[in-house]
């Protein structure tokens, strides 16, 4: 049964209103909050084993040793400055600034192939939008994506429903060729 959620996120300040968001579909549990890799190794075995793990606008890399312990996943809430992600960029594409970027939902685990994508969501920055307002729509879509998903992170359930599986997973079996 899942009983804690582990909060990584970049700032201190996101811990309390995902925390309550993610209460509201169930008041029973409980929050473990963390900003760097140190904080993730200082929980207990006891605690990861009925843990979720959801990182949200944090590039901290999580160890395979601290994916393995957890009982109830791990999930990362990130931005792409793609249309399409896991694709490669189109060559008319801007690296320095892209006006196409998604918000990205998407399972964490140590096996590439069974990493999914959960949610997803694009948007277009409007031309000449200044870098300050381009941040504030992207940080306010990818915040929406986390609340529309918030019950499902909050639920028992084991493993969310993948929009879009590894390419890996995708490989054709034996029957399929015949």
């Amino acid at each position: 049964m899942l009983k804690t959620i582990i909060l990584l996120t970049d700032t201190v300040q996101q811990q309390q209103p995902l925390a309550n968001l993610l209460r509201e579909h169930n008041r029973h549990l409980a929050f473990c909050s963390a900003l760097r890799a140190q904080d993730l190794a200082a929980i207990s075995p006891e605690v990861l084993r009925d843990a979720r793990l959801v990182s949200f606008a944090n590039d901290i890399a999580v160890s395979e040793k601290f994916l393995l312990q957890l009982g109830h996943g791990a999930y990362k809430f990130y931005t792409a400055p793609t249309q399409y992600p896991g694709l490669p960029p189109a060559p008319d594409e801007n690296d320095d600034d892209p006006r196409c970027v998604s918000v990205v939902a998407q399972s964490m685990t140590i096996w590439p192939d069974f990493r999914k994508v959960v949610g997803l969501e694009t948007l277009t920055i409007p031309e000449g939008t200044a870098v300050a307002e381009r941040d504030r729509l992207v940080f306010s879509r990818l915040a929406h994506l986390f609340w529309r998903m918030s019950g499902m992170i909050a639920g028992d359930a084991a493993d969310l429903p993948g929009v879009i599986e590894s390419d890996e997973s995708q490989r054709p079996s034996l029957a399929m060729m015949n």
